[in-house]
């Protein structure tokens, strides 16, 4: 995911190597979550594969005389074997990515709801008693949102994309390459949360019909590969920002200049 180093056949891929896909200057508070979310996870996988090199350099220009004076087990306290975490840690961005994605698309959607909320007018009718006890009409607005974000939000991933095509006129997946990669992904995100990354039956058919990229152990289980894992997160990147500036502009939404997400969470 990433430029090679030389030194050390294990260490080879740095996942920092290459960063965001540049997002728009000015961006929506949830796409600015988003973005310090991502970053936060990448510099913490960037920090623990930057320590595990430092300690193989370090151990590698120790004199032999230094080496003889702290012992071996000294020495193997200098060498870490990253690969045996690789599986691990490319889960752990995977989900991270993915919920991102989620919590962008489930706030970005009430954001433009509440700009517009006439556009739930075909949802249904209000109870009377709801009406009453809510009090005024703008917490009854946010109510009717709220309610139709939180049921959105268990929504398949192909239905969820027809209703923001048909409320907003906004095409989330440009292509089907798109839709297909945050499909396996998204999918691959509930296996590792609901069983232990093991490929079963509904995983099967939610996916019928599209080729799927990655290994799978004679386990069962999913080889996340970091060629794929760069490939799905800098996609999801580009969903985001391209949404994000497309929607704040057509539903004239609030926007900070994007550094804001380095401040945004602190």
């Amino acid at each position: 995911m990433g430029k090679k180093t030389k030194s050390n056949e294990e260490t080879k891929v740095d996942p920092l190597a290459e960063g965001f896909r540049q997002p728009p200057d000015h961006t929506t508070d949830p796409c600015l979550t988003y973005m310090a979310r991502i970053m936060e996870l990448r510099e913490f996988v960037g920090f623990d594969f930057n320590f595990v090199k430092t300690s193989h350099e370090l151990r590698e220009v120790l004199s032999d005389q230094l080496k003889e004076s702290i012992g071996m087990e000294g020495l193997n306290a200098l060498e870490y074997n990253f690969s045996k975490q690789r599986s691990l840690v490319n889960q752990i961005l995977l989900s991270r990515a993915i919920e991102s994605f989620d919590l962008y698309l489930t706030t970005i959607l009430r954001d433009i709801i509440l700009s517009r909320p006439e556009m739930l007018k075909s949802e249904g009718t209000v109870e009377v008693s709801t009406i009453i006890e809510t009090g005024n009409y703008e917490d009854l607005i946010w109510q009717i949102v709220e309610r139709k974000v939180h049921e959105l939000s268990y929504k398949p991933l192909r239905e969820l994309s027809k209703f923001i095509k048909s409320r907003t006129g906004i095409e989330l997946f440009p292509t089907d390459e798109a839709f297909e990669m945050t499909l396996i992904a998204s999918e691959v995100r509930n296996l590792i949360a609901h069983n232990d990354c093991v490929v079963n039956d509904l995983f099967n058919t939610r996916i019928s019909g599209i080729e799927f990229p990655l290994q799978i152990t004679e386990t069962g289980r999913i080889n996340i590969e970091d060629e794929w894992l760069r490939r799905a997160s800098y996609t999801l990147d580009s969903l985001v920002f391209d949404f994000d500036e497309t929607a704040s502009k057509k539903f004239k939404l609030q926007t900070r200049y994007r550094f804001a997400a380095f401040t945004l969470r602190s």
